[in-house]
């Protein structure tokens, strides 16, 4: 069995769009963040009633699923992570280290995605940064990997068949609130599975699967 390959996909994550830096709404939360509207994440809770007529308004505006997710991933044992990438709604691809220690203060983690999005990569002068966004689209990964995507319509698998996939396989989780999964993720999947009958929340889903892995691996008993 080697380390599980995670992408976040279609992730909830993004700065403020064009359409919507004129609202009050976003205007005020800006301000008292002492920030440039544009370079605000968009965040649901701060942006309701601006989102009201945005297009995919259901799939976005979650930053927090990306930040739980991340935290149970990030902090598991180093024997059982391997590559690690957030693929956005807009199509960004980022790679993140999975050194990374990501903040779990959630206003911290903000600001840190903040500055991401808008620098490209963070630390922002490093040769080495921890994340940082690259030219990379999920049909370029798949040279590298195949992709399998869970999800709850998929084949219906045991969770130990996923961790037995190996290195050559990206294991792809969905990172977003309602909705289905973007044209370009369906494209580029080369399995689609299921690991329960239920619709598990995104870090569910990684707890799941790290624990059976790190069971599989001998790390925990259960």
């Amino acid at each position: 069995m080697g380390k599980i390959n995670l992408i976040l996909l279609d992730s909830s994550l993004e700065l403020v769009p064009k359409e919507l830096l004129s609202h009050p709404s976003v205007i005020s939360n800006a301000k008292k963040k002492g920030k440039d509207p544009k370079f605000v994440l968009l965040d649901k809770s701060l942006h309701y009633k601006a989102m009201s007529r945005l297009k995919d308004k259901e799939k976005r505006g979650r930053p927090d699923i990306v930040h739980l997710a991340m935290l149970n991933f990030l902090f598991l044992e180093d024997e059982i992570k391997g590559d690690f990438f957030l693929h956005t709604i807009d199509g960004k691809i980022i790679r993140v280290s999975n050194k990374t220690r990501i903040p779990k203060n959630y206003n911290r983690f903000t600001s840190l995605m903040e500055q991401l999005l808008r620098y490209k990569r963070v630390p922002v002068n490093s040769n080495e940064p921890l994340m940082e966004i690259t030219d990379l689209t999920l049909k370029s990964l798949k040279k590298k990997y195949k992709l399998a995507v869970l999800s709850e319509g998929g084949e219906k698998v045991p969770i130990r068949d996923i961790c037995e996939l190996g290195d050559s396989w990206l294991i792809g989780v969905g990172a977003f609130p309602h909705g289905d999964f973007s044209d370009e993720v369906k494209a580029n999947a080369d399995r689609f599975l299921s690991i329960g009958d239920n619709v598990l929340e995104t870090y569910q889903v990684i707890c799941r699967l790290s624990t059976v892995c790190l069971s599989l691996l001998g790390l925990i008993r259960v």
